[in-house]
This record gives C-alpha cells, structure tokens and sequence, in this order.
C-alpha cells in the first residue's frame, strides 16, 4: 500500500504543479495581452516602433499560439528557468533563487521557534494543567491571534532596533547608544552565520511569536489526550518515568497531527513574510514580487508567483507523505 499511496500522492501534485503553472502564466500573459497591457509594448517603451515591439514578442515568445507559450512556460519552470527580466536586464532564476533562500532563512528558522516555544509551553501546561504557566501559554496564544504582524514587526524594529541606537530602550533612557539587533540589511550563511542568524534574529522572534502560542495550545490539548488514553496508564502502571511516557509513547502519536498543521501554517505563513521583509530590509520573495508588481516586470513577477506556489505544493506533498507514512491509516485509506 506504500508504493500506491506515494504514486497517488505525486501523481496529484503532478496536477496541481500544471494547474499552477497554467494559472500563472494565464493572469501574466494572456490576461495581460488581452487587456492591452502587452509584455512586448511595455518591454520595449512608448516610443517605440511596431518594429521594434513585435521583435521583443518575438524573443518573450508571446507572438505564438497559446498553448506553444504555456509549453515553453512549463518547460522553462520544469528546469528552473523562468524567463529573462529585460526590465533588469537578468535571468529571472539568478533574481528568484537568492530571494527564495532569504525568505527560505525567515520561514525556517520562525518554524523551528515557534515549534520550540509551542512544544515547551505546551508540554509543560499538559503536565500541570491550570498552573501559571498553563495560564500564560492561554495569555500567549490570545496575543499571537490578536496582534498582526504588520503591526508587530514594525513595532519590533523600532523599540528593539532602532531606539537602543538612539540612547533608549523601551522608552527608557540609556546614556549611551547601543546595538541589541541590526536595524535592517541580509548577511548570506555562506558569508558570516553567527553575522545571518543575528540579522535574521528579530524577524524569527516576530515571525515565531504568534504562532508559537497557539502551537502551544496544539501540543497542550494532545498531549493531554494521550495522557489520559490507556496504554499511557498501562505504562505509568508498569513504573515508566513521565520522560520516557513522553518520548515513546505521547509524542509518537501526536507527531501525524503536529506535521500536518506544520506544513498547512507554513504556506500561510508565507504570506507574512512580506510584512517581515518589508519592515527588515530583507531581500526576499515577497519584497522582490512586491518590486516587479510595481514596476509592471511580467516576468520576473510570474517567476515570482510560479516558484512560490510550486514551493507551496511540494510542501504539502512532502508533509501529506510524511503524515502518510507517520500514520497507516492515511496511506490505507480509499481513494
């Protein structure tokens, strides 16, 4: 049953990866010349001759049939190739994949924080039910819901960042300036890691904050199912130590669960990583799709788009695989 449930599986996100590269490439190009707003006349400028736009279509491809230019899309993404930005003058892969480790680095690391801080507040409100910290986990998660991130990060950058530099901190005068966080800027991982994980530092405790509380409440309320299932007694009843109930037998079961909220949050979270860029400086998808959109780059906008949702569904794949060999009984299941 494995090997039927990994084909069901790649054959679907074999589908959705040609129904995304075919949304993409429609609201891009074939919505843009239906419209007007040519690729090829706004390439070539307003002054430009019939010429002159019609050999620029020429070399995007958009004087082609329809389903010639979506074929060569495809096969173009197939190999990581995205199409060519005239408005910069570059390769759209040599300007995608720097900005998708960027945002890869924010995605990452907020995800291990706030699964860190979740399972920690979590387990430990499971153990001691109604007691302060079970309490402040409550407190924690009502404030990761209620505070956006838009208004978090900037308000993160501005007191944690900038006011310490300014002699202040939280309000409080200092005497002298001093640097907590870098104010904004990138440090590659290859270049300098301690230099990138201070840089990334801030946008992880703010990208992490909000869902790390309601995390917590996920690891509480499972993990206090398990407890009070059966074979947890049985094993209690047998003299295994909380610690060793905990890792053999409570977090096994609640793993399934767990991964596939994980991968479900991260592509939501994907969307909040533009506030975070934004408000950082850091040079990621969403603040270089935000850039092309402005200044109407089709191509590097569509590349944009294209990776970023092909991420989103191999990300999902990857987590149901996972799930499916966590649990027997998703991969048994009928189609």
């Amino acid at each position: 049953m494995t090997g039927a449930f990994l084909l069901r599986r790649l054959a679907a996100m074999a589908l959705q990866f040609v129904l995304i590269t075919f949304l993409t490439w429609a609201l891009f190009y074939l919505l843009a010349a239906k419209t007007g707003a040519n690729p090829a006349t706004r390439i070539a400028g307003k002054a430009a001759s019939p010429e002159e736009v019609a050999r620029v279509a020429h070399e995007l491809g958009t004087d082609r049939p329809y389903y010639v230019q979506y074929a060569r899309f495809l096969w173009g993404v197939l190999h990581l190739d995205f199409g060519y930005s005239y408005l910069q003058r570059r390769p759209v892969t040599d300007i995608v994949l720097p900005a998708a480790g960027t945002t890869a680095s924010v995605v990452i690391g907020g995800a291990v924080l706030w699964l860190l801080i979740g399972f920690a507040v979590g387990t430990i409100g499971a153990l001691r039910p109604r007691s302060l910290p079970d309490r402040l986990s409550i407190v924690i998660a009502l404030l990761g819901v209620s505070i956006p991130v838009f208004w978090l990060a900037p308000m993160a950058s501005y007191f944690f960042a900038y006011e310490p530099t300014q002699g202040t901190f939280l309000g409080v005068p200092l005497g002298s300036a001093f640097h907590i966080f870098p104010i904004d800027g990138y440090v590659n991982l290859r270049e300098h890691p301690l230099a990138w994980a201070h840089h990334l530092l801030l946008p992880w405790l703010v990208f992490a904050l909000g869902t790390g509380g309601i995390y917590a409440r996920y690891f509480r309320s499972l993990t206090l199912e398990q407890l009070a299932q059966g074979y947890v007694r049985t094993a209690r009843a047998k003299g295994a130590s909380t610690r060793r109930v905990l890792l053999r037998h409570v977090q096994p079961n609640t793993a399934p669960v767990i991964v596939t909220l994980l991968g479900a949050d991260v592509g939501v979270a994907l969307a909040g990583t533009f506030f975070v860029e934004k408000v950082f400086g850091l040079p990621g998808l969403g603040y270089v799709g935000l850039q092309a959109i402005r200044s109407l780059d089709y191509p590097l906008t569509a590349g944009v788009i294209a990776f970023a949702a092909i991420v989103a569904v191999l990300a999902n794949s990857i987590v149901d695989i996972v799930h499916g060999l966590l649990d027997p009984r998703i991969r048994e299941a009928p189609l």
